[in-house]
């Protein structure tokens, strides 16, 4: 199966050749190598590899596995990938350099804070719920444009779009899903600028070549690069 290194290479060689095919010049999508349940020796062999960002699911793990340290001694970044709880947004927002997962109740909050000094989170992705899935958080595609068509003032807030697709999803499903958001993510882009929103997260471990094919520049991969999860938290 290889190494955490040896993955994180296969990933990152095959998220460039999408990436340059679909863009037509060279580059590469970011890539969030997703920690929750791995402990800090995993993570740390992944970042000695190259990663430069991470994300976490859980507050308290975070907190626990000190992850935070990794900024200062490794110069990673620190996303937020979970649902939001509201008793944890002032932590979250206070502890993590961007949240991946934002809902209009976050956003909400964020715009309310008039001092936001002690606040670290400075990118903020709208979560889709792609599959319009009503046991997952976050808004569907006409949920969204209905806001943005509303100029809702906690739009201005976030740096772009984060999909979730229904695990059980075929690829021809997703392929349809991922189509949508990119069109919706260049709605924004038009309506809010190009400046503001920058950022497309879409795309795990099973289907990062599909949505890179359909505008992703942020992917999120977890077994693809650790292997299989622990069914515990660290």
């Amino acid at each position: 199966m290889g190494s955490i290194a040896e993955r994180l290479a296969e990933v990152r060689e095959r998220a460039h050749v999408s990436y340059c095919r679909v863009a037509g010049r060279p580059g590469e999508p970011r890539i969030v190598c997703v920690t929750k349940t791995q402990p800090l020796p995993r993570i740390l062999e992944a970042i000695d590899a190259g990663a430069t960002e991470i994300g976490e699911n859980y507050l308290q793990e975070a907190i626990r596995k000190d992850v935070f340290a990794l900024r200062e001694s490794h110069g990673v970044t620190v996303r937020y990938v979970g649902r939001p709880q509201s008793n944890k947004y002032n932590a979250i927002l206070r502890l993590f350099d961007a949240v991946d997962s934002a809902d209009r109740r976050l956003l909400d909050h964020l715009d309310s804070i008039e001092d936001r000094g002690d606040l670290r989170a400075c990118t903020f992705l709208l979560e889709v719920n792609a599959g319009e899935e009503s046991q997952k958080g976050g808004l569907t595609v006409p949920e969204i444009r209905e806001l943005a068509a509303t100029g809702t003032p906690w739009l201005h807030e976030i740096s772009g779009l984060m999909a979730v697709v229904p695990l059980q999803a075929t690829m021809q499903v997703r392929t349809i899903l991922y189509r949508s958001v990119s069109e919706l993510f260049h709605e924004l882009v038009s309506d809010l600028g190009s400046s503001q929103v920058t950022l497309l997260s879409m795309g795990t471990s099973d289907d990062y070549e599909l949505a890179i094919e359909h505008g992703s520049n942020m992917i999120r991969i977890g077994t693809g690069i650790f292997g299989a999860r622990s069914p515990s938290r660290v």
